[in-house]
């Protein structure tokens, strides 16, 4: 595998006409705005280029934006937009392909997704179509294996899981936390059906790129830079969308990515993860 680090991704990514950046890990990383990423934004609009925010996060992306420019005091200015796994699966599942009722299962943090959806919201597991997954409860203590329990009654009832956040685990500050992913893999293990929408599913990039043809006049992938830390969902997902992509490694892979050794560490995750042939991969330390 031909390994092709970057020292600057602002240098690199000025032979685009749009940028696809991940959020979580590349931009921030939950608590902060990291500073070489802001000058990359900053550098980005200075040079004309366009960045859209794509993200797995299982909210609105007005919601997105709020906490962006309120908490962490990100300029809107310096984005053109967010696509959120959320607003992707809300679309989907307002088409009724999934039944007419769900059972929420996730953080009240996230009822404003819920705000969204025109289908029948019910309390009873056994009023449901399907279990609509945003997240754990209360993901400052619990793990996937808190739900063994109730994801046995929800199989043994044959409820299916809609999944709107396919990360399993996302740093906050220093702290790893389960996600909704974690949740759906968990119970696929267990014998459960589960839909995801999200990084790296094909929905969100689709909708990406149809908005940008309309609004850019952008007619070929090969216009578009997608930007990530995850393997498992970014890279994949570029791949799946056939997107050139940068890897940041100091993301969610940081503790497994030595610096002496970072190349042979990127190329092993990427045959253990992807489980396929990748011939190149261009990576940088951080977003800059």
């Amino acid at each position: 595998m031909n390994i092709n680090e970057v020292k600057s991704v602002e240098s690199y990514s000025l032979s685009y006409k749009a940028i696809l950046c991940d959020l979580w890990g590349v931009i921030h990383n939950g608590v902060e705005i990291y500073a070489s990423a802001l000058t990359y934004l900053e550098r980005m609009k200075e040079h004309g280029i366009d960045v859209y925010l794509i993200s797995n996060a299982p909210r609105p992306n007005y919601v997105v934006q709020e906490g962006l420019t309120n908490k962490l005091g990100l300029n809107p200015d310096l984005y053109k937009d967010i696509y959120t796994s959320g607003d992707i699966g809300t679309k989907f599942v307002n088409k009724k392909i999934h039944g007419e009722s769900y059972f929420h299962l996730g953080p009240t943090k996230d009822y404003d997704l819920l705000e969204n959806i025109n289908i029948s919201k019910v309390d009873s597991i056994n009023e449901a179509d399907f279990i609509l997954t945003t997240g754990l409860y209360d993901d400052s203590f619990e793990t996937p294996k808190d739900y063994n329990d109730l994801f046995n009654d929800f199989i043994e009832k044959e409820k299916p899981i809609v999944c709107v956040n396919p990360d399993e685990i996302v740093y906050r500050g220093l702290n790893s936390i389960f996600c909704a992913g974690a949740l759906g893999k968990y119970y696929e293990k267990l014998g459960g059906k589960v839909v995801y929408y999200g990084k790296p599913y094909v929905e969100i990039y689709d909708q990406a790129f149809q908005d940008l043809k309309n609004m850019n006049n952008i007619e070929n992938k090969s216009d578009i830079l997608a930007i990530g830390d995850s393997i498992k969902t970014d890279c994949l997902g570029a791949q799946n969308f056939n997107l050139d992509f940068v890897f940041i490694m100091n993301g969610i892979h940081k503790d497994q990515i030595s610096g002496k050794n970072n190349i042979e560490d990127i190329s092993n995750l990427v045959e253990n993860i992807l489980s396929r042939d990748t011939k190149e991969i261009t990576v940088s330390d951080f977003l800059k």
